[in-house]
């Protein structure tokens, strides 16, 4: 897998989001946004990026977490779900997400979480398209329970922007 980044702050439409090359911000839904990079064809990257709504424990509320959905076509790779919470996890447990009534197994390395089956992707994406709260329970390397909330409005036109700039 690779490390996803967090995108640069304040012009994000003019500025790259740091690790992905120039990347441009193509559009904007509810809390989430598409980028792609300049680079052209099977090179280009493309992914929808939302920031987590809310962060608990408190103490963590001024360190964001962020999900991303990436397309990298010249790695055969189409909407992976990866999660960058910015802070050292604990790898060796199952985090959890949640959708609705659903439920999907994350497992973490250094700062970021992916699901343990990465056959899941379709469904969950599926899940986030219908659902409207998206919530990751993570435990920090040093042990403390952690909660983030992903706001799903605008995450299903953000994705099919990010994989229409990747065809």
């Amino acid at each position: 897998k690779t490390e996803a980044k967090t995108p640069a702050k304040g012009k994000a439409a003019e500025k790259p989001a740091p690790g992905q090359g120039q990347a441009l911000l193509l559009e904007t839904s509810g809390k989430w946004q598409a980028y792609a990079t300049q680079a052209q064809g099977k090179a280009r990257i493309c992914y929808a990026l939302g920031k987590a709504a809310e962060r608990k424990p408190a103490n963590l509320k001024d360190v964001p977490g962020y999900l991303f959905i990436s397309t990298r076509p010249g790695e055969g790779v189409k909407n992976e779900i990866s999660f960058v919470m910015n802070f050292a996890l604990k790898e060796e447990v199952e985090h959890q997400a949640s959708i609705g009534e659903q439920s999907f197994v994350l497992v973490a390395k250094g700062q970021n979480l992916w699901l343990k089956n990465p056959a899941e992707e379709a469904r969950v994406l599926d899940a986030m398209r219908k659902g409207s709260t998206l919530e990751i329970k993570a435990t920090s390397k040093r042990g403390n329970a952690t909660a983030d909330k992903y706001l799903l409005s605008g995450v299903s036109q953000t994705v099919k922007r990010a994989e229409d700039a990747c065809k």
